[in-house]
């Protein structure tokens, strides 16, 4: 008789999955914030017995830090932290806007209207509402990443996605550590309503320099608030 092979029965295991995320998160932050530095090693089963968790999150964890240059992996034996810095900060930011700008020249006359609408709309009500409370700021992040994620779905290369997702983690980290400071995110709803705006009309290029202008801003506001005003300007 043929054995069945089909794995239908097979469910996912978020738990795992959640739980790889915020083991690298935290290593993140740590790395970010001078817990851990460059030459730290990074020894699995120590990483678990502190953070509480099992072996299996901590390799996985360490291999996300791997893909996106924050640390060393060794053969079998954990891993390193690599240098990072303000020049290490200024290249996070040079790469994640050439995916953008690209993926936003893709993604343009591909998003559906009534969701750019639904943005502007949300945007604009951010933009009149009182700027001092914690609700609005979280309202904000979530608007940021759904505008960002939105223009990842419908870029058409897959590729370019994959890279922006692994970006994705690091950048809400970064934020993290930096505050949820008012003058970003206010500066950050005009540039996100001047990116839809290009979208709507269709204008690729238009979008394009109005993402690559958003971003270039953010790092350089964010820049100082993760490092010392005269590391920032080495």
């Amino acid at each position: 008789m043929t054995q069945n092979t089909t794995h239908s029965s097979v469910t996912p295991i978020p738990s795992v999955i959640s739980l790889r995320a915020k083991v690298a998160g935290h290593l993140m932050q740590s790395i970010f914030t001078g817990g851990l530095t460059a030459g730290d090693r990074l020894v699995v089963t120590k990483l678990a017995g502190q953070l509480g968790v099992s072996a299996t999150p901590v390799r996985e964890a360490l291999v996300e830090l791997h893909s996106i240059g924050l640390v060393e992996l060794l053969p079998n034996r954990g891993a390193v932290c690599l240098p990072f810095g303000v020049r290490q900060l200024r290249e996070v930011y040079h790469m994640r806007r050439v995916l953008e700008v690209e993926a936003t020249r893709l993604a343009c006359g591909h998003i559906p209207k009534n969701r750019l609408v639904a943005l502007t709309q949300t945007f604009k009500a951010l933009a009149k509402a009182d700027i001092g409370s914690p609700e609005w700021s979280s309202k904000a992040i979530d608007q940021d990443m759904a505008l960002h994620t939105l223009i990842a779905e419908h870029c058409g290369n897959g590729r370019i996605r994959h890279e922006l997702d692994r970006y994705k983690e690091m950048m809400r980290v970064i934020r993290e550590v930096a505050g949820n400071q008012h003058d970003i995110q206010v500066q950050a709803v005009d540039e996100h309503l001047e990116i839809i705006a290009a979208l709507m009309d269709g204008d690729a290029d238009a979008a394009a320099r109005a993402i690559g202008r958003h971003i270039d801003h953010t790092a350089v506001l964010v820049e100082p608030l993760i490092f010392s005003p005269e590391l920032a300007g080495e």
